[in-house]
């Protein structure tokens, strides 16, 4: 990950850092690598993605290049280093400890338990890229983050906990030609796409785009998620073509040529949109 301190402070320095503390000080420059969204940086440094989107007067459908600079501020104005006020997002000198288990990530965890990645990474001295080994014992600090503050409704399915990797797991495949019936990184259709993908997770999918639409939940466009399979009536009524959802408005999809990634917001596919549904 390469960053740049506004103020003159060295990446050095800053890695040392919470994230809290370190951009409690300063505004950083994040510079966007491949696969990125600004979903997937507003979750990596524990901002909300409004605020994302205001700091760089972005949209949630905005289109985000490699290279790009994201400012990313602090939440607040002033720099709390006195006892006697303490941030809600600040842990406390209690923790926790959570067995990592088959299938848990970083992302995962700290979705799980409501707490900031970026949180995680520096309490465990480890990078969202960190591979994690069952048994593992992963810190939970603890403050206005405990193991009680769990969400009370958390997403189900593969979404949720793996719907991010699954997103990036998808984008290794940009640039597969596209061939009709193709299910194998040779070559893929629309469907035998989306189909691989989830293999490699462990959750097994119909064959065809129009079985793909009839598994699942439905998913209203406002509560997309990484992860989440999202269709079009590309060739008249039925789910003739899915694709899926990486955030930032995007998702990846096998087209007539290759796999690439397209915006939500691109007239065709807005006016050939016919819904999403969460495996």
């Amino acid at each position: 990950m390469r960053f740049k301190l506004l103020t003159g402070l060295s990446a050095t320095a800053v890695m040392g850092l919470s994230f809290s503390t370190a951009y409690a000080a300063s505004t950083v420059q994040y510079t966007v690598h491949r696969g990125d969204s600004l979903w997937s940086i507003s979750q990596r440094y524990g901002v909300s993605l409004s605020s994302l989107e205001t700091w760089n007067h972005l949209s949630a459908s905005s289109v985000i290049h490699v290279g790009q600079r994201i400012v990313i501020e602090k939440e607040s104005s002033s720099t709390s280093t006195s006892t006697s006020s303490t941030k809600t997002t600040s842990p406390s000198s209690s923790s926790s400890t959570y067995i990592v288990k088959s299938g848990d990530t970083l992302w995962s965890i700290s979705q799980r338990y409501g707490i900031p990645l970026s949180s995680l990474e520096a309490w465990n001295n480890l990078r969202a890229s960190s591979v994690l080994h069952v048994g593992q014992k992963i810190i939970i600090k603890g403050g206005s983050f405990t193991l009680g503050s769990r969400r009370s409704s958390p997403v189900s399915g593969v979404v949720g906990f793996k719907g991010y990797e699954v997103a990036q797991y998808a984008e290794q495949f940009i640039g597969v030609p596209y061939v009709w019936g193709g299910t194998t990184p040779s070559g893929f259709d629309c469907s035998g796409l989306v189909q691989y993908v989830y293999a490699h997770f462990g959750t097994t999918l119909p064959r065809t785009s129009y079985e793909q639409f009839n598994i699942g939940t439905s998913v209203p466009t406002s509560d997309l998620m990484p992860g989440d399979i999202v269709f079009f009536d590309t060739f008249g009524s039925g789910a003739s073509h899915d694709g899926i959802f990486i955030g930032n408005g995007q998702f990846i999809s096998a087209t007539s040529s290759k796999v690439e990634i397209d915006s939500l917001s691109n007239p065709y596919w807005s006016a050939h949109y016919l819904g999403a549904r969460r495996p």
